[in-house]
């Protein structure tokens, strides 16, 4: 079966993130062995029983994407797409995009199930390191399907980011002709026109089934904005690089972008512009907090250069300052910056050699 494949029409503008809305628990340091009281605060003060003191925030590609998005001085329409239940969590959700003068209107809201969240624990380890455990609910978005989202919502925007494939159930569905069901999904938005874009969570051995669907789903996607062992993982290369290239020359995608974390380097393709090299920016000790969210960052400025019309090789050396600059927060969005701020550092900072 052929599909054809239609231009963005030059009119279009906005970016609209379909896909993952969450609500991140953060749990304090908990070190091996250790009892600790969820609920103390509930019966005593902290100086009797101290507590936990979680703190929360949104996550997922589509919020992570948005606020950064928004923090670099869009100058365009930004949406997010997805489904929430009726609670605190959907409030925060809600607040936070109103906030950053997001379109939030595409929040589907279902009294069947709460909002979707993942638990963060943070646990030293023996050799004095620390890790992090992660305790996902599906909630809301584990029901999100084809019939949540109407797609004359799209069609006035230049670019629909979906994500993250392999933590939407029922859009990874298997799909005979696309691969999976959203597939069918970006094949469909492209037929209006409007540039598709895609990102995952990182597969493990159990559901890699899951992730092998998507090479039929490649075709329908003109960014594919990934990491290197996603991209190695899905098209057999041992080399970011070349895995890079093959998404385009082999799967049908028409740009790729493949994150390759703190040693680097990054590389973007198209059959234009063949293969670029973009090493990370040397991030200080005392500008480190943290690293969550880089991925998401490093997304949102390349998306970020696509929809300002950059040469390929611009959008990708701001996506690495975007990522290096997100660096400077625990959280997934709080350091992001401007646009202004993130181009002087790209112009100005070191890169890795």
């Amino acid at each position: 079966m052929v599909i054809k494949r239609n231009h963005p029409e030059s009119g279009k503008s906005g970016i609209a993130l379909i896909g993952s809305v969450i609500v991140d628990e953060l749990v304090p340091l908990l070190e091996l062995g250790q009892l600790s009281y969820v609920d103390a605060a509930e019966f005593v003060s902290e100086q009797e029983l101290k507590g936990e003191h979680p703190t929360f925030s949104v996550g997922g590609m589509a919020l992570n994407v948005a606020v950064d998005l928004s923090k670099m001085g869009k100058g365009y329409r930004i949406a997010v797409f997805g489904k929430v239940g009726e609670d605190q969590q959907a409030d925060l959700i809600r607040s936070t995009l109103f906030t950053h003068h997001i379109d939030h209107h595409g929040l589907v809201v279902t009294p069947k199930y709460e909002t979707s969240r993942t638990e963060v624990l943070h646990i030293r380890m023996a050799n004095g390191s620390i890790d992090r455990i992660f305790r996902h609910v599906l909630g809301a978005m584990g029901s999100f399907n084809e019939n949540d989202l109407r797609l004359e919502d799209l069609s006035s925007y230049k670019i629909a980011a979906f994500g993250y494939g392999l933590l939407l159930p029922q859009l990874d569905l298997i799909d005979e002709v696309y691969g999976t069901k959203l597939g069918k999904l970006l094949a469909d938005v492209q037929r209006m026109s409007v540039m598709t874009a895609l990102d995952f969570v990182s597969p493990n051995q159990e559901n890699m089934f899951k992730f092998m669907r998507y090479k039929k789903s490649l075709p329908f996607v003109d960014i594919c904005c990934i990491n290197e062992d996603q991209a190695c993982a899905l098209t057999e290369k041992n080399d970011p690089g070349a895995a890079c290239m093959s998404l385009v020359d082999d799967f049908g995608v028409k740009i790729s972008a493949v994150h390759c974390g703190a040693k680097g380097p990054n590389f973007t393709y198209s059959k234009e512009i063949g293969l670029i090299s973009q090493p990370n920016y040397i991030v200080p000790e005392s500008e480190y907090k943290g690293n969550a969210g880089a991925g998401d960052a490093f997304f949102a400025g390349f998306l970020h250069g696509i929809h300002r019309q950059w040469p390929i090789e611009r959008a990708t050396q701001f996506a690495a300052a975007a990522a290096a600059v997100s660096l400077g927060d625990a959280s997934c969005t709080g350091a992001m910056r401007d646009e202004k701020y993130i181009l002087e550092y790209a112009e100005n900072r070191k890169m890795r050699s």
